[in-house]
């Protein structure tokens, strides 16, 4: 491999990692009630580094008619997760899954819910970014680990203190 050829695929690769945490950081704000025009930086780049489209904020609108027909939910939410090319929440990659044409079981949201992230935590394919933020294991900084160690910081685990004994 030349010198040059290293270059290009380092470049791509750390694109590709500010591009996850652009897009990481524009769903927390959202989610804090942010508006993303007072960011300029919040807009995700694309893989050459420019900025994408507004239209390309909402990754539902990659999912058209019955795209995950004859797929199993964990294929379906590879899928998707691999047209977006970024962690998302839970409720987002089942509401995708369901547009393309899957049913996830389960009487309420709630249940839903629930069902779902059972089988995206079951998968060996995918890992949690965050609380409730799935990526696949394939992508930098996205690893395989129980959801407790994402919930919890390592700080909180190794000073001994138990929830149970302080009486909350």
């Amino acid at each position: 491999m030349t010198r040059e050829e290293f270059l290009r695929q380092e470049i791509d690769k750390y694109r590709r990692k500010i591009e996850t945490y652009q897009a990481m950081i524009s769903e927390w704000e959202v989610e804090l009630g942010i508006p993303a025009a007072s960011n300029p930086q919040s807009q995700p780049l694309d893989a050459s580094g420019h900025k994408k489209s507004p239209g390309a904020a909402d990754p539902l609108s990659l999912v058209h008619g019955m795209i995950f027909f004859n797929k199993s939910q964990s294929e379906a939410a590879k899928a998707f997760l691999e047209m977006v090319g970024y962690p998302l929440k839970t409720w987002l990659i089942l509401e995708a899954v369901e547009k393309g044409g899957l049913k996830v079981g389960g009487k309420t949201a709630v249940a839903k819910k629930q069902n779902f992230y059972t089988i995206l935590h079951r998968s060996p394919d995918f890992g949690l970014v965050t609380k409730d933020t799935w990526g696949l294991v394939d992508w930098p900084g996205v690893t395989k680990k129980a959801a407790d160690e994402v919930a919890e910081p390592e700080s909180a685990k190794k000073d001994g203190s138990n929830d149970e004994a302080v009486g909350k």
